[in-house]
């Protein structure tokens, strides 16, 4: 029986590599999405809270915030959380990051988010 060709029985280093590929790719996802999805749900949550100005006060809407920071396991705090009520216009702006370790803390990123809402005040 002859050898046939293409069955030397190597292993393909190519696919090796795509294979390590997509291991990072997926290893970097799982570090960054749920940041991200905290992020997003925290400013979602900023833009309601501001639709809200004419009727909470300053305080009670920087407190609800900060719950939701909280909730969220994201790290604001009032040092970093500026709630602004003039007659026109709410502003709310939160300045945080987060660092994220990857491989164990051989490489760290840090990640800065700087969400600013500013809403109209409506007279109720």
């Amino acid at each position: 029986m002859g050898k046939r060709r293409g069955e030397g029985g190597k292993g393909s280093v190519g696919c090796v590599i795509w294979l390590a590929i997509v291991v990072l790719l997926g290893y970097a996802l799982v570090k960054i999405v749920p940041v991200k999805i905290a992020a997003s749900h925290f400013e979602d949550f900023m833009t309601e809270e501001a639709g809200f100005g004419s009727i909470k006060s300053t305080q009670q809407i920087q407190k609800e915030i900060l719950a939701k920071a909280k909730e969220l396991d994201l790290p604001v705090t009032k040092e970093n959380l500026s709630v602004t009520h003039s007659r026109e216009m709410l502003i709310v702006e939160a300045h945080y990051q987060i660092e994220l370790d990857f491989f164990g803390g051989a490489y760290k990123y840090v990640w800065k988010f700087d969400p600013v809402i500013q809403r109209p005040t409506f007279a109720v």
